[in-house]
């Protein structure tokens, strides 16, 4: 669903017309920065969304080739947390894994050959992966990571979550709370809640057949692998 096919459906079953405020109208930007807080709301959930689950290789910004001198690589602008090792790939298609650890442990790699890598910055400043070890130059670095949701501000952009109606739902009893319409207000929420709902419940599905622990480990969660400790189907 766009930001558009949003404004048109929360206008419709707000106002029950086909009037809906065009982009740039106070009305318009009105229910875009509810549907932006929507958008909070379904992201401050103690949930990891799968949409909000990327890799390097399909990001807009960031380092994705190893220089021959440097150690420090800038991470996507949307950047949360890795979900994973850090990997490099020759043109050959090699692959080497580099584990990731904490900043304050760095002192204790450098000087020796283990891969291992670290993640530094903030939402200010931006966030930086450092090789202790210097990579190849010419490899392709690629690495899973959690992103920050998008939100759409033009009508042709497309809402992140996989049921936008919630964002619609939650909008609309907004609208109706600000009217004073409680028991309309309230119905809204309460679809909201059930959009809301759904989508935890699916966020957590595999497809049938599918283990609940990573391949090869022979075993579920917890399990110990050749790299780490796999946690809640993920490798740590």
């Amino acid at each position: 669903m766009t930001l558009g096919e949003y404004q048109t459906l929360l206008h419709a079953l707000y106002r029950g017309d086909g009037n809906t405020p065009t982009s740039g109208d106070t009305k318009w930007t009105h229910r875009m920065y509810l549907l932006h807080a929507a958008i909070n709301m379904w992201d401050s959930q103690n949930v990891l969304w799968n949409e909000l689950w990327v890799t390097l290789e399909d990001a807009a910004t960031g380092d994705k080739t190893v220089n021959s001198s440097d150690l420090e690589y800038d991470m996507p602008t949307d950047f949360r947390f890795l979900g994973s090792f850090v990997r490099t790939t020759t043109s050959a298609g090699q692959l080497s894994f580099y584990q990731v650890v904490q900043p304050q442990d760095a002192e204790l790699y450098k000087g020796t050959s283990q891969n291992k890598v670290i993640v530094t910055g903030n939402k200010k400043t931006g966030f930086d992966l450092t090789f202790l070890t210097q990579p190849t130059a010419g490899d392709t670095i690629n690495y899973p990571y959690y992103k920050e949701p998008f939100t759409p501000t033009s009508t042709a952009e497309v809402i992140e979550m996989s049921d936008p109606y919630f964002g619609v739902y939650f909008a609309l009893g907004k609208l109706h709370e600000q009217d004073g319409a409680g028991d309309r207000a309230r119905a809204a929420f309460a679809m909201a809640d059930q959009k809301l709902k759904v989508m935890k419940t699916q966020n957590m599905m595999l497809p049938n057949s599918q283990p609940n622990g990573p391949a090869g480990t022979g075993g579920g969660f917890g399990v110990s692998s050749g790299w780490g400790v796999t946690r809640y189907g993920a490798i740590l």
